[in-house]
C-alpha cells in the first residue's frame, strides 16, 4: 500500500514538474497531433513500467476427496436345515433305563 501512494506521488510531482517549464500552446501547422501521440506513447510505457507483473505459480494441488464408504451388504443368514424324519426309530437311548 505503500509503494501505490509512493508512485503516486512521484507521478504528480513529475507532472507538474513537467506542465511548470511548458510554454504557450500554439498550434500552428498540426504539430500538437504529433506531441499528442508522443505524451500517448510515453504514458503507455511509463504505465506498463509502473504495473504489477503477473507471477506464474504451479497450480494447486488437486482436492483430496476420500472415495465413498463401501454400500452396506448384509452379511448372508445362515438358515439351518429343517430337521429330517426319519421314522419311528430314535437313534440314541431315550432314559437311562433302557434295555436292549
Amino acid at each position: 500500500m505503500r509503494t501505490m501512494y509512493r508512485v503516486t506521488i512521484a507521478a504528480a510531482a513529475i507532472g507538474i514538474a513537467a506542465l511548470s517549464l511548458t510554454g504557450s500552446a500554439n498550434a500552428g501547422n498540426g504539430s500538437a497531433v504529433g506531441a499528442g501521440l508522443l505524451g500517448f506513447g510515453v504514458g503507455a510505457v511509463v504505465g506498463s513500467a509502473l504495473a504489477p507483473q503477473t507471477v506464474y505459480v504451479a497450480p494447486p494441488p488437486p482436492v483430496y476427496y476420500a472415495p465413498p464408504p463401501p454400500v452396506y451388504v448384509a452379511p448372508p443368514v445362515y438358515v439351518a436345515p429343517a430337521p429330517v424324519y426319519v421314522g419311528p426309530a430314535y437313534y440314541g437311548r431315550p432314559y437311562r433305563g433302557h434295555r436292549r
